[in-house]
This record gives C-alpha cells, structure tokens and sequence, in this order.
C-alpha cells in the first residue's frame, strides 16, 4: 500500500511541475506574439463588451 502511495505523490508532482512549465510556455509565448504584433505594427483591438457601457459609472 505504501509503494501506491509513494508512487502516487510522485506521479502528482511531476502532473504539478508540468503544469507550471506549460503555464510559464503559454506566457513566453504570448509576450513573444506581443512583440511581434508590435513590430509589423498590428494594433490590439479588444471586442466590445457588455461592461464598456455601465451605466452605474459615475
């Protein structure tokens, strides 16, 4: 039951360090594409949203 166990935490902690890593890759991908919508310049358009137009702004 023990060697379960054991192999159990292991297999959590590589599935953890993984996940870090893919987030830390989507994040360096991301500034990268920034960059390059920079040089050729692309302007960044946001879609229009329900929360531009609230009308509780004062």
């Amino acid at each position: 039951m023990t060697v379960i166990n054991i192999w159990l935490i292991v297999i959590l902690a590589v599935a953890f360090l993984a996940a870090i890593g893919a987030w830390y890759n989507t994040r360096i991908i991301i500034r990268d594409l920034a960059v390059i919508k920079a040089q050729m310049g692309i302007k960044d358009e946001k879609p229009p949203s329900v929360f531009d137009n609230d009308l509780d702004k004062d």
